[in-house]
């Protein structure tokens, strides 16, 4: 629960400082805090994108490289984050029916 990126990320979620003040997050190294404002804000990008990869990408890269490149950007980085997600998705998603 204590880690921090070499960007600057924070938490479990990786919340960037800037998500956790607009999240409202007061401490970002407990982990139900800092699960609770992730959730929210990918919930937000959803509302945003209306698109779960745009959303995922987002998260990884920010909205306004979301923008910029007009979908997901080319960023290796960026597009590993959304296979994983997704292979854990299905994996919960499976375990959990």
């Amino acid at each position: 629960p204590y880690a921090i990126s070499s960007k600057g990320a924070r938490g479990l979620m990786q919340l960037m400082p800037e998500t956790i003040e607009e999240m409202n997050i007061r401490d970002p190294f407990d982990p139900e805090e800092n699960i609770y404002g992730g959730a929210r804000y990918l919930k937000i990008l959803l509302e945003i994108f209306k698109d779960e990869l745009l959303a995922l990408a987002a998260y990884n890269a920010g909205i306004e490289k979301v923008k910029m490149y007009n979908g997901i950007p080319p960023y290796p980085e960026t597009r590993q984050f959304i296979l994983r997600v997704l292979r854990y998705y299905r994996l919960f998603k499976e375990r959990g029916s």
